[in-house]
């Protein structure tokens, strides 16, 4: 065995690490949290939105596209405005949910908001992947199917981060994750439809 091969033995492990707390994102975003939030990096979490988001104005963009809406140079533009709203977008709303949970008593400082909310993404990820094989491979418009239904069940891991910026208090971690969600869903709506 030589050297080079060392280090790629260690990557298989990570990658199946990183999938495996992606998956367990949706099933139970609150552990995930608890356990990751803290130590991973803000660029690395907000690279996880960041992909979700260009996956789904990509999908956008080429469903758009398919039926006659979109010219294909305008594709990857649009791919972009995911991109930034993936990161731009996240970093901002995390720091505004995380301003407006002060007052209910969370003890969570903005960097961990920014964090929690960019892994938060991590289902909108998945459905993001699992939307552009079908948009490629089968050629399927799967821009509301997968990246819409993504951020829905981006939805709960926002409930869960919320609630932890909020001291545990359930009914404003509702709202909140609601209007963040909401938010979202309008921000897409407006960049990659209404312009």
């Amino acid at each position: 065995m030589t050297n080079g091969a060392q280090p790629n033995a260690g990557e298989a492990p990570r990658r199946v690490g990183a999938l495996r707390a992606m998956l367990a994102m949706m099933i139970n975003p609150g552990r995930v949290l608890e356990r990751h939030a803290g130590s991973i990096a803000a660029p690395w979490a907000l690279l996880v939105s960041g992909l979700a988001f260009t996956l789904f104005f990509l999908q956008t963009a080429l469903d758009l596209e398919r039926v006659g809406k979109m010219a294909s140079g305008d594709v990857a533009a649009l791919a972009g405005k995911g991109a930034a709203m993936g990161i731009l977008g996240v970093a901002v709303l995390a720091f505004l949910a995380w301003a407006f949970s002060l007052p209910f008593g969370g003890q969570r400082t903005a960097g961990w908001a920014v964090r929690a909310f960019g892994l938060g993404y991590s289902p909108a990820l998945i459905y993001g992947a699992v939307g552009l094989g079908l948009n490629l491979g089968l050629k399927w418009n799967t821009a509301v199917a997968c990246g819409v239904t993504g951020l829905l069940w981006a939805l709960g891991p926002l409930f869960a981060a919320l609630r932890e910026m909020t001291g545990g208090k359930n009914g404003v971690s509702a709202v909140l994750s609601t209007l963040c969600g909401a938010a979202m869903l309008f921000a897409w709506a407006e960049l990659s439809l209404g312009g």
